[in-house]
């Protein structure tokens, strides 16, 4: 726990993840409170009562896989006050696809509220468009070069892009539900290890989420951004960013262009940090991350509670 806090980390931030119902024994009394005070947030702003869908299990106005984002959100944000309070603070942030709200709403340049707003627009605004069925998939055991030919080897690449090189071996694919399909059925006979359909009803990270774009981008456009109160680096350029202006230009990037997360995991180990602290419930960035240099550290909060349960039983 000493050296989490006094060596510099960078705090990595999830996008669409697990249902979190089976995470929340988690979280301790102040956090729960802290939950509860957020889930009446959301309920005043979005009309989603957050609360009784995590410890009830109850319906919603909106669908199971939106409330889950929000509760990933959520939740999320909450883990991240919980590091902080413990001491351990990041160096600089860094968010996997919807990851980059909740690290900026944790770096200070939204609002919790500005954050569940960008939410509810980005699950709104493709439905307004006449589109096509699209998919998102994970391929594991292949390299990019590897998918890469065969999305171009079969004349795919008008229907399927390359959404994210997670690691090495485990690549993310996006576009036209029917062509994600065939591109996972073939990387299968070519020796995959695992491919697997993503829970995600668009193509982002893709051309295809441009399709109704512009309610988001006018939504940025209006919404109050301020300079990040720590850095954020890019998982598109790997640029380190802080200013309103990259913040919004970084939002915008974040639903149609390519992500570039393993380069993005080796540029901030160049930069001289190699402690990653993995901001939510579950373990998932970790998974694949910790795969990319394997001489750094990777933190969970479930790995966090047993450093911090063993420090207090030193001190009694």
């Amino acid at each position: 726990m000493k050296k989490l806090i006094e060596e510099k980390c960078a705090f990595l931030f999830q996008g669409v993840g697990p249902e979190y119902q089976k995470f929340l024994h988690l979280l301790g009394e102040k956090e729960q409170g802290l939950l509860k005070h957020y889930c009446t947030i959301a309920n005043k702003e979005i009309g989603l009562d957050l609360w009784s869908y995590l410890f009830e299990f109850s319906p919603t106005k909106y669908d199971k896989m939106f409330n889950d984002w929000i509760a990933i959100y959520t939740c999320d944000y909450i883990v991240y006050h919980a590091y902080t309070d413990l001491g351990i603070k990041p160096d600089i942030l860094l968010g996997y696809s919807m990851g980059l709200i909740t690290a900026m709403a944790c770096g200070k340049s939204i609002s919790y509220e500005a954050g569940l707003q960008m939410l509810l627009t980005i699950y709104e605004y493709p439905k307004y468009f006449s589109r096509n069925n699209e998919a998102m998939s994970v391929i594991v055991g292949m390299t990019y070069d590897d998918v890469d030919k065969i999305i171009r080897g079969n004349k795919l690449e008008g229907y399927v892009e390359i959404a994210s090189e997670n690691n090495e071996y485990c690549i993310i694919i996006s576009g036209i539900k029917k062509w994600v399909d065939r591109v996972m059925s073939i990387a299968v006979d070519e020796g995959a290890l695992k491919v697997k359909d993503i829970n995600a009803p668009y193509a982002f990270h893709s051309r295809h989420a441009a399709i109704g774009i512009e309610r988001y981008i006018e939504l940025v456009a209006k919404l109050e951004v301020l300079d990040s109160e720590i850095s954020i680096i890019s998982s598109f350029n790997q640029d380190i960013i802080k200013t309103s202006d990259e913040l919004k230009e970084e939002l915008v990037k974040n639903m149609t262009s390519r992500m570039y997360w393993k380069s993005s995991i080796e540029k901030i180990v160049d930069i001289g940090i190699n402690n990653f602290v993995e901001v939510s419930l579950a373990d998932s960035v970790t998974k694949f991350s910790k795969l990319i240099n394997t001489d750094s550290k990777f933190v969970t909060y479930k790995k966090m509670l047993k450093l911090k349960s063993l420090a207090e039983k030193v001190i009694a």
